[in-house]
């Protein structure tokens, strides 16, 4: 089992990544505002190398930042990377990227926000949805991953409105919308919540159109659907296929009402049923989450 870190390596402090809101934006000149944009990206694409490089020294797999490109997909923005002055010298940091990612033994995965909503009815909802996925898994070609699920796009279903029948159809149906890009590295997680997306339900109803199903041991333990752990376990790992299954692992905080809040430390060591599977360990303290367990 291969560890990951999720986004944030807090050892790279102060050097962090950069965001930039709408409402910034338009206060600025179009000319001010795409350079200060440009510069936020720019400095993303060469932390997310820092990151990796990181990863590759210490032994861990990398999940991209969900925030590397702010607005570029935001429609009001109307702003496309080479808008920015720094589109040359951004492609350039992705080829820095590219060549550690091939020179490495970094799993790269992505893990979109959960604003994404391919089954939604909402036609605008769904439209940028398409777009954002899109993006970033053509930014995944770009710095060298595989397009196939050793480097996986994981994304919820995000919706519960009507029949899992036919949210399921619809989620099949709109992404047939999706570049191959995304397409062929697509893979559907458990939800944590009751009346959303078991293990149970996709399989059921996902996993029928080809999409792997990541397992979460802590969104299943809050919402097993009466599944027992290895079961569910076992039932994702098969829907992998020939490729090693990339899991997501975390702990409830301590002492907190709701268990659905993240632990900041790693207490013990999942069970993986023997399986050689990669697991993204998700706490809040990231790569140093892993202290308790290296020296116990």
């Amino acid at each position: 089992m291969k560890a990951g870190i999720c986004c944030i390596i807090l050892s790279l402090e102060p050097r962090k990544f950069q965001t930039m809101t709408y409402k910034r934006f338009s206060e600025l000149s179009r000319r001010e505002a795409l350079a200060i944009l440009g510069d936020r990206i720019l400095n993303n694409m060469n932390v997310t190398h820092d990151a990796i490089s990181y990863c590759a020294a210490h032994g861990y797999n990398y999940r991209l930042s969900s925030s590397l490109f702010p607005l570029i997909t935001y429609d009001e923005a109307k702003v496309k990377l080479d808008d920015l002055p720094q589109y040359n010298n951004i492609l350039l940091a992705m080829d820095r990227i590219k060549s550690l990612v091939l020179s490495s033994n970094v799993r790269v995965s992505c893990h979109p926000s959960e604003f994404n909503v391919l089954a939604s009815d909402n036609k605008k909802a769904v439209d940028k949805t398409i777009e954002e996925l899109d993006f970033y898994a053509w930014f995944m070609t770009q710095i060298g991953c595989a397009k196939d699920y050793s480097s996986p796009i994981n994304i919820h279903v995000n919706n519960t409105n009507g029949d899992w029948k036919d949210i399921a159809s619809r989620f099949a149906e709109t992404s047939m919308r999706l570049s191959n890009d995304v397409l062929s590295r697509l893979v559907i997680e458990n939800d944590d919540k009751e009346k959303c997306w078991s293990v149970k339900k996709l399989i059921e109803h996902i996993n029928p159109y080809g999409f792997p199903i990541t397992f979460d041991y802590l969104h299943h333990k809050c919402h097993s659907d009466s599944i027992a752990e290895k079961n569910a376990f076992d039932m994702c790992a098969a829907t992998w296929g020939k490729f090693k299954p990339l899991f997501h692992y975390s702990e409830s905080e301590p002492n907190q009402k709701n268990p659905r809040k993240h632990a900041d430390f790693v207490s013990i060591m999942p069970d993986t049923y023997g399986r050689d599977i990669d697991l993204d360990f998700e706490f809040k303290m990231k790569e140093k989450s892993f202290e308790l367990i290296k020296n116990p």
